[in-house]
């Protein structure tokens, strides 16, 4: 068993005062369940997962009191290295925990830290590779993968290490439909397993038959609910994300089109064309090799893990310099792609590079009142001061749609941006990009999150390959 008694958790802030996040929380994590906590963005989900997993205050500094103990045994007397010996996680960016460049060093890589003896280690590998089904992402260069390939190659690598306790921070956030089938059935095989597994979600539908707990942090406190009065009590008092399954066939209608990624054709009337786009990765199959054309509005691009989405926005945005293409907006040749695009990447962490979140907003704006009126609207204007990589995940994705909002850019491209944000932050995301799209901007957002397309109600595009 797992428990907190009496936790209380507080973090410093800039001007040296103590923000208190989890206040005398008592908890019990039973064997063989899954519990999932939940809440607002930046209430302390993943806050309490590094509490767990010896990250706080490890390398994350912070004032704790209270006890977490496992089987009796208090873990803030041990180390990092001490409880990884009984806990797994996988965080939500899987490249924060990556070691290797090839998924099969990276599987590897825990079990050899433990002596363990080859055969074993590849024993170990097959057996877990076909129990969740991610053989065929053995032998992969990692840079090379899709967000949600990589996710499921951090899953097995924690997995093969047999620990009891398994920790997960949004680990939907970047997978598509059958992908987070198959996470919900690998947590299934972990439970049978007796682990006791911890997840940190927004999205709970997946999770919605098969959780044995639920935790909702509000103001520093935790509430706790069993499975049977999940749908009543939550949506009533917490408003979360938990009865939509929406299927795509839910939201197909005239707006909904699909892209075969080997066809040429185009509107010539758009504004914005993507022109003989071509992708081939060394030694691998041709992803692309198409042309596409953007009219003013809001379009969802949807599609299978690795069909080549994250490929083509790079393509667009100029990232990517071993690809082919021509970029055109408002009939004129893109040649500096900056000027004209604000892209908010799945992993926000690489375009977030001041010392303070009015300092990154000014970057893109020398307007002050434009810049006050953006960060209330994504209510930030409250840690205006702070370091942006000090912000909760959620947050830091808030900063970026800010950003693009805030720039006179008329072209914006979101890659899984409801990834870390809560229902609240979603609607307010739709907000603004309905806005976006009413100053006359074209925006393209790359998303699985089916509810939040459904929400929109606006233009689909589905690649397919071949």
């Amino acid at each position: 068993m797992l428990e907190f008694k009496n936790l209380t958790l507080e973090y410093e802030n800039d001007e040296g005062k103590n923000l208190k996040i989890l206040d005398d929380i008592n908890l019990k994590f039973e064997k063989g369940s899954i519990n999932v906590i939940t809440g607002e963005s930046g209430c302390g989900k993943s806050s309490l997962i590094k509490l767990i997993n010896g990250i706080i205050p490890e390398i994350t500094s912070a004032k704790i009191c209270g006890e977490i103990k496992l089987n009796g045994e208090n873990l803030l007397e041990s180390d990092i290295t001490k409880r990884s010996e009984k806990i797994s996680t996988v965080f939500q960016n899987p490249k924060n925990q990556f070691y290797a460049i090839n998924s099969l060093d990276e599987i590897a890589f825990a079990l050899e830290n433990r002596k363990m003896e080859k055969e074993e280690i590849f024993n170990r590998i097959e057996y877990y590779t076909k129990l969740l089904s991610t053989e065929k992402l053995l032998n992969k260069d990692l840079l090379k993968l899709s967000g949600g390939e990589k996710q499921l190659v951090a899953i097995t690598s924690v997995s093969v290490m047999d620990n009891e306790i398994y920790l997960f921070d949004e680990p939907s956030a970047s997978l598509d439909r059958e992908s987070i089938k198959r996470l919900s059935e690998d947590i299934k095989i972990l439970k049978k397993q007796g682990k006791i597994i911890i997840i940190a979600e927004h999205r709970l539908y997946y999770l919605r038959d098969i959780l044995d707990k639920i935790f909702v942090i509000e103001n520093n406190k935790i509430f706790s609910y069993d499975k049977n009065n999940v749908d009543d009590v939550l949506i009533k008092k917490h408003h979360l994300r938990i009865l939509q399954n929406i299927e795509e066939r839910d939201f197909k209608n005239d707006n909904y089109t699909e892209k075969n990624l080997f066809d040429k054709s185009y509107n010539e009337e758009d504004e914005l064309i993507c022109k003989d786009f071509y992708c081939k990765y060394s030694g691998g199959k041709e992803i692309f090799d198409f042309s596409i054309s953007f009219s003013k509005g809001i379009h969802f691009i949807i599609g299978e893990n690795g069909i080549g989405k994250s490929s083509f926005i790079r393509n667009i945005c100029g990232l990517n310099k071993g690809q082919k293409g021509e970029v055109y907006y408002c009939k004129e040749k893109i040649k500096n792609h900056g000027d004209h695009i604000s892209l908010v990447m799945q992993d926000v962490n690489y375009q977030l590079f001041t010392e303070s979140v009015y300092s990154e907003i000014s970057i893109v704006s020398n307007d002050e009142k434009l810049k006050e009126e953006t960060l209330r609207e994504f209510e930030l204007w409250d840690k205006k001061d702070f370091h942006p990589q000090s912000l909760s995940g959620g947050e830091k994705q808030r900063l970026a749609l800010a950003l693009a909002k805030a720039s006179p850019k008329g072209i914006v491209i979101l890659d899984e941006p409801t990834s870390g944000l809560c229902f609240k932050n979603m609607r307010n995301l739709i907000k603004v990009i309905k806005e976006m799209k009413e100053d006359g901007k074209i925006i393209i957002i790359i998303t699985h999150d089916y509810e939040f397309i459904k929400m929109v109600q606006e233009n689909v595009v589905k690649f397919v390959s071949g």
